[in-house]
């Protein structure tokens, strides 16, 4: 095939990954990058988290191609991960279970290809090492295993343990905005591919009810023995404010993105 007509072929897939289909829901039409809003949301749940005292310390990134299932285009697959992972966290005694956000790309190492995801959870200290974390890797290559209807590739799944992740690697799905909000360093800013479905998304013990409840309980008011009500304004976490809007909104002064986050 002369090399334009395969240009134009790629062209055409592309355009048809992004195209809904008839009676495809506004809801769900699919998108081509994470909204500013989005990515505030997984920075904001990711900050959270660590103030609650579960820091997302753990990331697995799940290749769907490796499995006989060969893609999840609409995200069905990594919900069942992530609801069976969410169980068996709890049965080994995990408070609340499931701690995370994550992202849904279609884009590796430079090529388009089916879809894959990025999870950033939590993990007690003593499932990180040893024998308890070869469990917790077994417990979702097991998973991907049922779900996937087989896994046959080694790299379907990698789980790593970031020193300090502080979540910009996810926010590469971003656009101009996002790269620009958040410090995305540059060789990190590429279109991750059209997604249909949902495209990112946290756990509901970080989500914004989540830290709306706890900003609420956080200000209580107390009697100052004259009838007067006074404002509790002493943070829940004992952080002062700026700390914890500066480290929701890293940059590269701060951290280290390119460690924390590297895929290796």
């Amino acid at each position: 095939m002369p090399t334009n007509s395969r240009a134009r072929a790629r062209s055409l897939h592309s355009i048809s990954l992004c195209t809904p289909s008839q009676g495809t829901s506004r809801k769900h039409r699919p998108t081509k990058r994470i909204t500013l809003r989005q990515a505030t949301n997984l920075m904001e749940a990711l900050a959270f988290a660590r103030e609650i005292g579960t820091p997302l310390n753990a990331h697995a990134t799940i290749h769907w191609v490796g499995t006989n299932a060969g893609d999840d285009p609409n995200g069905r697959l990594f919900a069942k991960v992530r609801e069976g992972f969410d169980k068996w966290l709890k049965r080994q005694g995990i408070p609340g279970g499931l701690t995370a956000i994550w992202v849904r790309e279609r884009l590796s190492g430079g090529s388009a290809e089916v879809v894959h995801c990025h999870m950033l959870f939590h993990l007690a200290h003593p499932f990180m090492r040893g024998r308890k974390r070869i469990q917790v890797e077994g417990a979702i290559e097991r998973l991907i295993d049922r779900h996937g209807d087989g896994n046959f590739l080694d790299c379907t799944l990698k789980l790593t343990f970031p020193l300090n992740p502080n979540g910009i690697y996810p926010l590469k799905g971003g656009g101009p905005d996002v790269w620009r909000r958040f410090g995305v360093p540059r060789r990190w800013r590429k279109p991750q591919g059209c997604i249909h479905a949902k495209r990112c998304g946290t756990t509901e013990n970080i989500g914004p009810a989540a830290r709306q409840s706890t900003e609420t309980n956080s200000i209580e008011e107390h009697d100052d023995g004259f009838g007067t009500s006074i404002p509790n304004a002493t943070h829940h976490s004992g952080e002062r404010e700026s700390d914890h809007r500066d480290w929701q909104t890293p940059t590269r002064a701060r951290g280290e993105p390119a460690r924390a986050w590297r895929m290796g």
